[in-house]
């Protein structure tokens, strides 16, 4: 029997990257999308990657990163999903390379049990 279900947040729960989000609010979503294409293309680690993108969002308002995350696309199904797995019994966390301040407030939306992601430090 299924006891644990476990998704990303990033364009699995909700559609598309949160970091895109912030990058675009500033006005650096080329360069931002640029080092992600770098490390897809496996010149770069996660690690790298995370800390050079992270490193361009200097500047960005906490207020304005909670605005973000409270407007945050979701996936179609993405709440129906959590529902019906939570229905059976099942714990439902989200794991991801993102942020907190996302997963945590779409914890409320989707419903999911837990979440684990990194924490944005101004």
């Amino acid at each position: 029997m299924i006891k644990l279900a476990v998704f990303d947040f990033d364009s699995t729960l909700m559609d598309g990257e949160t970091i895109d989000f912030f990058a675009e609010a500033l006005g650096i979503g080329e360069q931002v999308s640029a080092i992600t294409e770098r490390a897809m293309n496996g010149e770069l680690d996660f690690f790298e990657s995370l800390q050079q993108r992270v490193g361009l969002l200097k500047g960005l308002e906490f207020g304005l990163v909670e605005e973000i995350c409270q407007n945050l696309p979701y996936m179609n199904g993405a709440v129906e999903t959590i529902a019906a797995l939570k229905e059976r019994g099942i714990k439902v966390v989200c794991f991801s390379g993102g942020f907190r301040t996302a997963t945590s407030y779409a914890k409320n939306i989707l419903g999911y049990d837990a979440d684990f992601s990194n924490v944005l430090h101004a």
